[in-house]
């Protein structure tokens, strides 16, 4: 074993031996080795250049999401108030509520400025100091006393932890005062979808009055058409109870929170539809948001979402197709009952013709 050799060809038919030089394969081993080496750390850093440029671009696209989206909000804001405030300056003159309104506004403006006042300027005012304090630091790192005389850590600390302390306090009364009001909501909300219920059942299954109220010869024919109004009626309101039903199972088959679907829905509106690349930036930017939720989580919830989507779009229709049915029911109802009218009227002058005819035919007759 320790005197391995290895067969060596040289010309033809002739066998030479020569000792195998370890040192010599150690040596190559090691220079491919070195240049593996270096070959997988350009591969890495490739790789890592790769990612942060994918990173950067990633992010550069959704910062303009986000600036369009601001734009788009910041206008729809800057709108409704000044629709909000046109209105209630033409109705204050005449009522009295909107009056109150409009001094609520006011209100609520003052209030707004005095949180600002007590809660963000002092953070700036702590910010402004903080820097102040750091660039002298800076200049006057090799005077030492004079250093101490002008800054004292241990008073910069306490205001830092008095200002975190009442930031804390006015988060917590904030988020007492949005649960209260979340709660206010959702009361309104389930009055709300009560009305919308009974408003609903009322536009599919009770008859419309332009029907009651028509004037008809024909106390069957009218009766015929009421039958037939409810008959078509019935369908619209079974098909729209199913797909009610439909919409039912599916949000109720979902286990997410709904502080995480409300940023689901919220992240997905923000990102236009015909936006390239639309599902890979908002998937994105949803396992930023939503950490605790896998990328199959949320593809999962996608499709759930999609098909909740679609369904509500097919309620839609149908609502608009039962518009539309009814109007055309309606109408041909109304034309229905004035050829009916029409046809009586002609019958009825008809039969006063034949008893004319028939009380002169009596007439001379007697005559004769």
């Amino acid at each position: 074993l320790e005197n391995l050799v290895i067969p060596m060809r040289n010309g033809f038919c002739s066998q030479k031996y020569k000792p195998v030089d370890y040192k010599h394969l150690y040596k190559l081993a090691a220079v491919e080795k070195m240049a593996s080496a270096k070959i997988q750390l350009k591969i890495k850093k490739t790789e890592q250049v790769s990612k942060l440029n994918k990173e950067q671009m990633l992010l550069k696209q959704h910062q303009q999401v986000w600036w369009q989206e601001h734009k788009r909000l910041s206008e729809n804001r800057q709108k409704a108030e000044a629709e909000i405030k046109t209105f209630l300056d033409e109705k204050s003159h005449k009522h009295n509520f909107f009056l109150d309104m409009r001094d609520f506004e006011h209100k609520l403006s003052k209030e707004r400025d005095t949180y600002q006042t007590n809660t963000v300027v002092p953070i700036w005012q702590l910010k402004e100091n903080l820097k102040f304090s750091l660039s002298e630091m800076q200049c006057y790192l090799s005077k030492e006393s004079c250093l101490k005389s002008r800054i004292n850590p241990v008073e910069m600390l306490q205001q830092i932890k008095f200002v975190k302390k009442q930031q804390k306090a006015i988060l917590e009364f904030l988020i007492l005062e949005s649960l209260a009001l979340e709660r206010e909501l959702e009361d309104y909300k389930t009055k709300a979808l009560a009305h919308s219920f009974e408003e609903q059942n009322g536009l599919f299954l009770e008859v419309p009055s332009a029907l009651l109220s028509l004037e008809c010869p024909y106390p069957d024919l009218k009766t015929l058409v009421i039958s037939e109004y409810r008959k078509l009626a019935s369908r619209y309101w079974s098909k729209l109870q199913e797909i009610d039903q439909q919409l039912k199972v599916l949000y109720r088959n979902t286990e997410w929170k709904e502080e995480d679907h409300w940023v689901f829905q919220t992240v997905i509106n923000q990102y236009p539809s015909d936006l390239q690349r639309r599902r890979t930036l908002y998937l994105d930017v949803l396992q930023r948001y939503l950490p605790h939720k896998s990328r199959h989580d949320l593809v999962v919830h996608e499709k759930a979402w999609n098909r909740y989507h679609f369904i509500r779009n097919q309620r839609r229709v149908l609502i608009l197709n039962w518009a539309q049915a009814r109007k055309a029911f309606l109408l041909k109802a109304v034309t229905t009952v004035a050829e009916a009218s029409a046809a009586h009227k002609a019958e009825v002058a008809l039969a006063d013709t034949r008893q004319k005819q028939e009380e002169i035919c009596t007439d001379l007759k007697a005559k004769v």
